[in-house]
């Protein structure tokens, strides 16, 4: 999903659009990533090297696209940061019931 909303073609930008909206949109999409990874039960080890994979391949892939999609690394960083902040929300907020953490949790 993520893939998908990244890389389809752009609705158009409203009148007054805020700088900072496209930044909020990266980060949400990887904290609902790092979210449901985390409170999936997924190797909390792996997040971060997979989530540092596929916002790099995000951003590589919306630089090639013929339409307009922009690649920066401030939308990488969006990426990261929203990775770790889904990844302390589901951990604090959300947690598995008792008896279904793996070890390391």
């Amino acid at each position: 999903m993520v893939f998908v909303l990244l890389w389809m073609p752009p609705p158009p930008p409203p009148e007054n659009i805020l700088w900072w909206w496209d930044k909020a949109v990266h980060a949400g999409l990887m904290a609902v990533f790092g979210g449901l990874w985390t409170w999936a039960g997924r190797p909390g080890r792996w997040l971060l090297p997979w989530g540092i994979a596929v916002g790099v391949v995000t951003e590589v892939v919306q630089g090639l696209l013929p339409w307009e999609r922009n690649s920066s690394l401030g939308d990488f960083g969006a990426d990261v940061g929203g990775l770790l902040l889904g990844w302390l929300l589901a951990r604090v907020l959300w947690p598995r019931p008792a008896g279904t953490r793996p070890p390391w949790w």
